[in-house]
């Protein structure tokens, strides 16, 4: 092998190694510039998310409002059942129209 081959396929293969380092390198830009985009996108989504979850609370504060008004139809049936039952035993007792006197 001559200088002159020995030369050329050290340029040859330099070049070579050029194209993979230069490919490497895209690769790895690539790889950076979508792990931004991700990073990105991530934030947009978890800023979503949080919106969400503040739109949705009320939704959650609506059991507890019910739970309270199932609360308030129970008393009130309580204090109803127990009104009746007050007015069944006074209506037994009640004087008779007229005063109390009897008619003759």
């Amino acid at each position: 092998m001559t200088d002159a081959d020995l030369w050329a396929a050290w340029g040859f293969w330099m070049a070579i190694a050029a194209v993979v380092i230069a490919a490497a390198a895209a690769l790895l830009v690539t790889i950076w510039l979508t792990a931004l985009s991700i990073a990105s996108h991530a934030r947009r989504a978890l800023a979503a998310a949080e919106a969400i979850r503040a739109n949705t609370q009320p939704i959650w504060e609506l059991q507890t409002t019910n739970e309270v008004a199932l609360d308030l139809r129970d008393t009130v049936r309580a204090i109803e059942a127990k009104a009746t039952l007050l007015a069944e035993a006074l209506g037994g007792h009640a004087a008779p129209a007229g005063g109390g006197r009897r008619a003759r």
